[in-house]
């Protein structure tokens, strides 16, 4: 099995594709074995639209917004080069970035987590996470410079994934919220925010935009208090797709 698996991957990725994110499948069925806010990729995005994936990790937001954008641009983010090879060949339109995203151009150190004989990649972070990881130098970029860097002037959405260090990414977004004013998508958790909680939504709310989260019941975005996120990540929420709410969407007003 594991040869035919190798075999789709080098040869048939349309196939390997289908079968490995086959957990979008469960999207129309309202039991949820991923995000539900990966439909809302498929309502607020066009054909022509601009799509910056930050923290692609294994590519499922990738997957999701390039059955919709047919002569926009999809841009993908992610430090580790291990993940970055593995997702490049299956994504051959997606133009990829072996940075981090930070409030900073420079260098940095991702932390890998441990786990057994080999390494958690799915949970890597720029933040500290203890002794029980493999540290890897990388290189960072501001998306601000990165913007300047490509010449872009255009961008739709924005999805941010990046293990608690998303307040840091989106400091270096000031000039894009100001001006360019995309759609954000960002992952924020109790469990990973070295920063008060509160402090990345007044931030953001700064530059004018108003925050959602993502209703399971109606499919439609909801108005967003901080004072109800305890509420949506309590502990026996993890793991179901279902309950927990850690994606919350930044729209301009």
């Amino acid at each position: 099995m594991k040869f035919l698996i190798k075999l789709a991957y080098n040869y048939w990725p349309s196939l390997y594709k289908k079968r490995y994110y086959k957990t979008l499948d469960s999207l129309p069925t309202g039991n949820y074995k991923c995000e539900p806010e990966l439909l809302y990729i498929h309502q607020v995005l066009k054909g022509d639209s601009v799509f910056v994936d930050i923290g692609t990790n294994k590519g499922i937001y990738l997957y999701q917004a390039e059955k919709v954008i047919q002569s926009g641009k999809i841009y993908g983010f992610e430090p580790n080069e291990s993940l970055v090879n593995y997702i490049q060949p299956l994504f051959p339109k997606v133009k990829l970035f072996t940075y981090a995203v930070s409030s900073q151009t420079g260098t940095s150190v991702l932390n890998i987590p441990k786990k057994g004989n080999g390494l958690q990649d799915t949970r890597a972070s720029l933040e500290a996470m203890g002794d029980a990881v493999e540290k890897i130098e990388i290189k960072t970029i501001t998306l601000d410079d990165w913007v300047k860097q490509e010449a872009i002037s255009k961008i739709d959405v924005v999805k941010i994934d990046v293990e608690g260090h998303e307040f840091d990414s989106i400091k270096g977004c000031s000039s894009i919220l100001n001006t360019v004013k995309p759609i954000f998508i960002i992952e924020i958790e109790l469990r990973h925010a070295k920063y008060q909680i509160n402090e990345i939504f007044d931030f953001i709310k700064g530059f004018g935009y108003d925050v959602f989260y993502y209703d399971r019941a109606t499919l439609s975005l909801k108005p967003f208090e901080v004072s109800q996120i305890a509420d949506f990540q309590k502990e026996e929420y993890l793991n179901d797709f279902n309950t927990y709410i850690n994606n919350f969407i930044f729209i301009p007003k």
